[in-house]
């Protein structure tokens, strides 16, 4: 069972951990062909849960060069110019700007970079459970790459890419608190 709440969620901020959090996408090719399944490493980002759910925030990086799927050619083809320029745009970065709980569950809007222009997209929460030293939170949405500015291959493959993202996130401990210490009263 899966849980589409916020409200389970500790407040706090808390870090993504890269070694246990992935992004998997789909692509299709016009034509209808067999789809294009690959992942990109999520390399960090912050989530910061709010006491009202509502005024939450969130950020992810993706490195672009780890673009990966069944083919070699078209992972280089991909990360090249023509595509991702993953050589002068490195990363792909989300910023929130809003969260909202719809009739489905929250919803995460933002704001994606992808070399060097932005699109909008919106995150829908899939489920988000407690584990041993954190959160497992699944995400999914699809992205207008040609919003994004990825407009190669226009008939080759398809506009929309599927994304999902299966992230870790671990408490970041609060800063120590500076507490001075008691100094005798100087005596004359």
């Amino acid at each position: 069972m899966t849980t589409n709440t916020l409200t389970d969620i500790r407040t706090g901020t808390y870090r993504i951990d890269p070694a246990r959090s992935a992004c998997r996408f789909t692509a299709t090719h016009s034509f209808g062909l067999k789809p294009v399944i690959g992942t990109m490493s999520v390399t960090g980002g912050t989530i910061t849960v709010a006491e009202d759910p509502e005024r939450s925030i969130a950020s992810a990086e993706l490195d672009a060069a780890s673009f990966t799927t069944d083919d070699p050619r078209r992972d280089k083809d991909v990360r090249g110019k023509r595509f991702l320029d993953a050589g002068n745009h490195p990363e792909m970065g989300f910023r929130s700007t809003r969260c909202r709980r719809t009739a489905d569950g929250w919803q995460l809007a933002g704001v994606l970079a992808v070399r060097g222009g932005s699109c909008e997209v919106v995150l829908d929460l899939v489920s988000a459970e407690a584990d041993d030293d954190g959160y497992r939170l699944v995400a999914s949405c699809v992205v207008d790459r040609i919003a994004a500015g990825v407009t190669s291959g226009r008939l080759i493959i398809g506009r929309y890419v599927h994304v999902n993202l299966d992230i870790h996130a671990v408490p970041v401990p609060a800063p120590a608190r500076y507490i001075p210490e008691a100094r005798p009263a100087a005596t004359r």
